[in-house]
């Protein structure tokens, strides 16, 4: 049990009634897994960043769950730079301070600080299965490693498997991609129920016409629709299909399905909305990072699930071939293993997408039909922090 009391006694620290137990409020908490771990076992008691004792809290004798999930949210979102003194960062405390971080609202003051990094960080290197380290610490040759944001990590593993697409044949890279999916595929499944509407788009529109009223005219255009809008039967490569097997790419939203085609400005699009005709059996490679991060072996499979998800999210170039076949081939494999569809990320909107990979689950349905034209486009790119000539302080990471 990682608890206050738990670890003063690892510590060897008698005097227990004078060390308050800390936790973190409900209100306090970003994070919307956060907000759920606390909730899911609640008390009312001391919040270590607002400082209130009478709010809903983690309840501190069962905080080990909370705790391991603010690890890997640490894990997911920092590189072991930002945090670590020995690699130039600060320390854990200064991520939370930050009123950027997407995690827990900054402390109001440091009145409880101490008490909750010491929950915080102790143990430093729990045993892979039992807990999350936050340092990647040493090797037994003594040479210090770093953890880097999983958020933005490529396994190497994933590496390897799109290595051996480039000259092996599916079928032989196949056996070793479903071992590698097997152990977390079942938190992946979920039900899409019957008579979900997904929306696509379509540049370009199937006819313009001139209206006339009242000697006033107005150009009206006419959607694509039907089969005009609907999965092509002879498509190129795809995220998740081969050329020549058709697969229906579906977004949660209008904007996330316009957006996902990346339309110029200046032109005029037409969507249509498909419903499922039967519940369907998906995999949702966005899940929520609380279903793992009871300790490392899990996290790692996390890692492998996200990286998963930004190859599909992503745009993918014309030279990066390696990475179409790795979702392609995952496709092959969930097919195989009874799944109809994936659910994954939109990089460009707040919706998902999701590939129903019969494009016969689903069926044109009239009333969501629409045009619309695209005056801008807008892009979110701040600026990144750069090194024109690399010295001692700089690291030089391997791909």
């Amino acid at each position: 049990m990682c608890s206050a009391a738990a670890i003063k006694e690892n510590l060897g620290v008698t005097a227990l009634e004078e060390y308050p137990q800390v936790s973190i409020c409900i209100d306090c908490a970003r994070h919307p897994s956060l907000k759920r771990i606390i909730a899911a076992r609640s008390v009312t008691g001391i919040c270590a960043f607002c400082c209130r004792d009478d709010v809903v809290v983690r309840d501190p004798q069962d905080i080990e769950p909370m705790v391991m999930l603010l690890r890997a949210l640490i894990r997911f979102y920092w590189d072991e730079f930002a945090y670590n003194s020995h690699w130039g960062g600060e320390s854990t405390p200064a991520l939370f301070a930050d009123d950027t971080n997407l995690v827990v609202t900054p402390p109001v003051a440091d009145t409880y600080q101490d008490e909750f990094y010491l929950l915080l960080e102790e143990p430093p290197y729990p045993d892979p299965d039992k807990g999350i380290a936050i340092y990647a610490g040493f090797d037994e040759d003594g040479t210090r490693h770093l953890n880097l944001a999983l958020s933005r990590s490529n396994p190497s593993i994933l590496r390897k498997l799109a290595q051996r697409l480039l000259t092996d044949d599916f079928g032989d890279v196949a056996p070793a991609m479903e071992a590698l999916i097997d152990p977390f595929l079942s938190d992946l499944a979920f039900t899409l129920p019957k008579g979900t509407i997904g929306m696509r788009a379509r540049t370009g529109v199937q006819a313009t016409f001139q209206h006339f009223d009242n000697f006033e005219t107005e150009l009206r255009r006419q959607p694509y629709t039907g089969a005009a809008i609907g999965a092509s039967p002879t498509p190129g490569h795809g995220r998740l299909n081969r050329e020549g097997e058709p697969v229906l790419y579906l977004a949660s939203k209008v904007y996330t399905a316009l957006a996902e085609i990346r339309p110029h400005p200046g032109h005029y699009v037409s969507v249509g909305g498909f419903e499922t005709l039967a519940d369907l059996k998906l995999a949702d490679f966005d899940p929520d990072i609380a279903l793992f991060s009871q300790n490392e072996v899990r996290l790692d499979q996390f890692d492998i699930i996200q990286a998963f998800d930004r190859l599909m999210s992503t745009p993918v170039t014309p030279n990066d071939k390696g990475s179409y076949l790795l979702t392609q081939l995952l496709a092959v494999v969930l097919r195989q293993k009874g799944f109809d569809g994936v659910q994954y990320r939109s990089s460009v909107s707040d919706g998902v997408n999701f590939c129903l990979l019969d494009p016969a689950s689903a069926q044109f349905m009239e009333g969501h039909s629409g045009v619309h034209h695209v005056r801008g486009i807008t892009y979110d790119a701040p600026a990144s922090p750069v090194v024109l000539v690399p010295g001692f302080e700089d690291y030089e990471l391997k791909s």
